[in-house]
């Protein structure tokens, strides 16, 4: 099966192939046989592009990244979180509390500040 390979903006590789319902490992049984989609595949993540040009093999990175943009997510594979200072066979100081990754004034997906004034405050 013919595929091509680009890294995005973010410096993530995606391997692009045509993939289809007639494919078994397509696992689609609510699709029409002969329906195609484009296939965008990460290490973290499989997309799904239903309408996409007939020349997307000679498309440069960034217009398959446009192209991958327009893509819905099939599949999210996640990492296990890592713990910096913890390896295998070391054991967890109970005494200690745990802390997040996140400082609490930045822990706001927008990273907008946060109040800490109003901290356990009750």
């Amino acid at each position: 099966m013919e595929q091509t390979t680009f890294t995005d903006s973010e410096g993530v590789a995606w391997n692009v192939r045509e993939d289809g319902a007639d494919d078994p490992r397509a696992l689609t049984a609510d699709v029409p046989p002969g329906t195609t989609w484009l296939r965008f595949e990460s290490e973290l993540e499989v997309r799904r592009l239903w309408h996409y040009p007939d020349d997307w093999r000679g498309l440069s990175g960034i217009q398959l990244e446009s192209l991958l943009d327009r893509a819905s997510t099939v599949i999210a594979r996640f990492r296990p979180a890592t713990h910096s200072g913890v390896g295998r066979g070391a054991a967890l100081n109970p005494e200690q509390p745990a802390r997040s990754p996140v400082p609490p004034t930045t822990n706001r997906a927008d990273e907008s500040p946060v109040d800490t004034s109003r901290r356990d405050k009750k």
